[in-house]
């Protein structure tokens, strides 16, 4: 596999032509959503690549490349297969109620009698899906013969609308998947948080699916509010900085779940997850440092499965890039300086994570993460 990289601080930026060649070729494209939609900027990245090369991407909370943490800028990373096939598939999510079935949808398409993908990555839209029943969906889908991972796609802090990009389009709503066939391509993923929960315990006494609806019998936004004093005031922005744990049951492995949005007249919050009635919730919060450490024991994690990638994709949860600041290329440095020389480093802040978690049990929906996904491809 041989992977190229190229970061446009402009939208009008030239674009050298990608070369041919190869027995497939992909170009991600990660990217503010402004710069994304502007007239006529990806007919140019188009007219960069071979004509048969998949585009596929998606808007960001800020990228991510060897060189650490970026702002309004564009990532192009170029992959040429030797072997293996490439294909994207894609899925329009109507609704949260939908999201389940969006995701067997796009598993059930890319797996079939004749073949089954090596692996498999998601980028999803960011705001209008349940990305617990996405994930859930995918995996009955893929019905354990298939690992993926990937991402929820971001709009900075604005939460406004988040986009994917499909064959070189932009589309809304929609989830992509690029599926990887052939015996000769590897990849895994892990997910590791880094964030500490404090405060008493409380229950859930009400929500529906990623809406939460009550806590201990009082509105949730009550509660929640509690904690942040006069940050709330700043919600749904400064939630990102006060992610919940959830446990559902007295023996599920916790998960944690970021506020994506507040609905102040009923008291709710949504969330990028699911937080079951009957689990118990606590809030969280971290220093830099803990993030470090997490994203460093991610990239550990996962080269236990994969030892000699040749391309990085780091996944970063926005919340960990508000709480890190100025100190946010500390978290990229900690996975570069664990992986191989000459491994190729790509990826973007998300609004939610999707990787194996830290027990290597299962696959997951995940916020606050930084999730690690290395690809190779045997020579």
């Amino acid at each position: 596999m041989d992977v190229q990289q190229l970061v446009l601080a402009s939208p009008n930026a030239d674009i050298p032509p990608f070369p041919s060649g190869g027995h497939a070729s992909l170009l991600m494209v990660f990217g503010p959503r402004e710069w994304l939609e502007l007239p006529g900027f990806l007919e140019k990245v188009k007219a960069s690549c071979p004509a048969d090369t998949k585009i596929v991407g998606c808007s960001t909370a800020g990228e991510i490349t060897e060189a650490g943490a970026h702002d309004g800028e564009i990532t192009l990373t170029y992959l040429r297969t030797a072997t293996t096939d490439i294909e994207v598939k894609s899925q329009v999510s109507s609704s949260v109620e939908h999201s389940l079935e969006c995701g067997r949808s796009l598993a059930d398409g890319l797996c079939t009698a004749a073949r089954v993908p090596a692996y498999v990555l998601i980028l999803s839209e960011g705001l209008t899906l349940n990305g617990s029943k996405l994930v859930e969906g995918l995996q009955l889908g893929f019905a354990g013969r298939c690992e993926f991972s990937g991402a929820l796609a971001g709009d900075g802090v604005d939460f406004k609308e988040t986009a994917v990009i499909v064959n070189g389009e932009i589309r809304h709503g929609e989830v992509a998947a690029i599926a990887f066939y052939g015996k000769d391509f590897h990849g895994t993923s892990s997910s590791i948080a880094g964030w500490c929960p404090f405060g008493a315990f409380r229950t859930v006494t009400s929500s529906a699916s990623n809406r939460l609806d009550q806590i201990d019998s009082r509105p949730a936004l009550d509660v929640y509010s509690s904690y942040l004093g006069g940050d709330a005031e700043n919600l749904p922005s400064s939630g990102l900085l006060y992610p919940l744990e959830v446990v559902a049951t007295p023996n599920s492995a916790p998960l944690i779940r970021t506020l994506l949005a507040v609905d102040r007249e009923s008291g709710t919050l949504t969330f990028a997850g699911d937080i079951p009635e009957g689990s118990t919730v606590r809030l969280m919060n971290a220093s830099y440092d803990q993030l470090v450490d997490g994203a460093e024991r991610a990239v550990l994690n996962a080269r236990l499965k994969l030892e000699n990638p040749e391309l990085a994709i780091l996944f970063s949860c926005v919340g960990r890039k508000l709480v890190m600041a100025g100190y946010t290329d500390l978290e990229v440095s900690a996975v570069t300086e664990n992986l191989p020389p000459g491994t190729v480093l790509a990826g973007f802040h998300s609004y939610g994570e999707i990787g194996t978690d830290e027990t290597g049990a299962g696959i997951e929906l995940h916020n606050q993460t930084m999730t690690v996904a290395l690809l190779s491809e045997d020579r």
